[in-house]
C-alpha cells in the first residue's frame, strides 16, 4: 500500500534528483523509494552476515537471540560458575 511523505529537500538536490529521474523514465518518488529499498536490503543483510557468522561461533544463533543470557551462559562454562 502506498502513503505519502513530505520530505525536506535542498531544491538544488531536487532539481537534480528530477533531472536524472526523467533521463530515466522513473518518478522521483520511484528513484527515492528504489534507493530506500536498497539500503534497507543492505541492512538486512548485514544482519543476516553477521548472525552467520555468530552462528559459527555460538551455534544456533537466531536474529531473537537474548545475548545477556549467552554471555552468562559462556562465562560459567568458561569460569566454572
Amino acid at each position: 500500500m502506498k502513503s505519502k511523505l513530505t520530505l525536506s529537500l535542498d531544491k538544488e538536490v531536487i532539481e537534480k534528483g528530477r533531472r536524472i529521474a526523467r533521463k530515466e523514465h522513473k518518478s522521483l518518488s520511484s528513484m527515492v523509494e528504489e534507493l530506500l529499498n536498497s539500503e534497507i536490503e543492505k541492512d538486512t543483510n548485514a544482519k543476516k552476515e553477521i548472525i552467520e557468522k555468530l552462528h559459527g561461533m555460538f551455534g544456533s544463533v537466531t536474529e531473537g537471540t537474548n545475548w545477556k543470557e549467552e554471555i552468562r551462559e559462556a562465562a560459567a562454562l568458561k569460569y566454572g560458575k
